[in-house]
């Protein structure tokens, strides 16, 4: 059973530069051709200011390189007693306040919000529940994400 106490806990501040190449390598992964994920005039010209990202994009906040949160989650459940090899992506899920574009910069805390535990039919699950609120160089809310991770037993 995974440590309750943890429930409140807050990880470091999250900081990602928004990159256009990064825009456009996500889109190109997802095998999206949209083309205001690729091409400034077009996004431009669909009434945008620049490269919209992708809205899956604050994904990468958590897992790309520089950013060393993914290894802290993984800490932070190793430490609430989960074995790490046992740990599946279960759902997210972003609400979104606005896009984002090349050139913002974006900052978010992430947090445990809740922990249940759920009994199936391959055997006991802890779901971890995770809420991030991220701002951009303006202090706006652009997005708050939502993830949980499944713990099995």
């Amino acid at each position: 059973m995974l440590d309750h106490s943890y429930i409140g806990k807050k990880l470091p501040l999250i900081r990602f530069q928004v990159d256009a190449s990064k825009i456009r390598e996500l889109a190109t992964a997802l095998g999206d051709d949209n083309p205001i994920f690729h091409d400034k005039a077009a996004a431009q010209a669909a009434g945008y200011l620049d490269l919209v990202a992708p809205l899956t994009f604050p994904t990468l906040f958590r897992f790309w390189g520089g950013t060393p949160v993914g290894s802290e989650i993984r800490a932070l459940l190793g430490e609430m007693g989960a074995d790490l090899l046992r740990v599946l992506h279960g759902e997210e899920e972003h609400e979104y306040h606005s896009l984002m574009h090349p050139g913002d910069d974006i900052t978010g805390e992430l947090e445990i919000v809740d922990i249940e535990r759920k009994e199936g039919r391959s055997g006991v699950m802890d779901f971890v529940k995770t809420q991030a609120t991220y701002r951009n160089q303006r202090d706006e809310i652009v997005v708050i994400a939502r993830a949980t991770m499944v713990v099995r037993w």
